[in-house]
């Protein structure tokens, strides 16, 4: 089952949901009758109609806690598992999307590049400030490069074709450069 959003989770990222449209109830009372997670995607404006107005690629979830919101809305906290392509989506009648799907490999875990350390400062800044993200983990992994990439492409706004390329690659040395060009490195004096 497909969980469209304008925001993306990786593999051992968190994130909190409010689950309020029908099929998206139904997807979660599923999850929790199968002991089974759902795949999360980032929705695609750029004008492709449903149901491949979605990124080709996603992540698995898993969801790891639930509260009835002070609204009365459903919210979820989930954690990635792993990532997928997209091999054939279909619709059910309520407009939830369901797909076949190839697992992708896990990016190995590498220390962070001294070149790269000013985006490892700059996350760990974010967090220090906005005590509501962190508070999503137990630790921190400030120097690994794989937490710190995607922990980042978690945060800011990607587009499909970004987040579309970084999730086939092999590792994540593409995504270090890619954060590396939208966050100002420290000026020299």
């Amino acid at each position: 089952m497909l969980f469209p959003l304008r925001s993306v989770v990786f593999p051992h990222g968190k994130l909190k949901l409010r689950i309020f449209e029908p099929r998206y109830l139904r997807m979660v009372t599923e999850c929790f009758r199968n002991n089974q997670g759902f795949g999360m995607c980032l929705i695609n404006d750029e004008g492709a109609p449903p149901p491949r107005n979605v990124s080709t690629h996603g992540t698995y979830v898993n969801i790891v806690d639930f509260e009835e919101l002070e609204d009365g809305m459903l919210g979820i906290t989930v954690v990635g598992d792993r990532t997928f392509e997209t091999l054939q989506i279909s619709t059910d009648v309520d407009g939830l999307r369901r797909a076949n799907v190839n697992w992708l490999p896990p990016w190995p875990t590498a220390e962070i590049d001294a070149e790269f350390e000013y985006v490892s400062a700059h996350l760990r800044s974010v967090y220090e400030n906005f005590p509501q993200i962190s508070e999503l983990y137990d630790s921190c992994h400030f120097d690994d490069a794989v937490w710190v990439a995607q922990r980042w492409l978690e945060l800011l706004p990607l587009k499909v074709s970004h987040f579309d390329f970084l999730s086939v690659q092999a590792n994540s040395d593409e995504a270090l450069v890619f954060l590396s060009h939208a966050i100002e490195a420290p000026k020299s004096h």
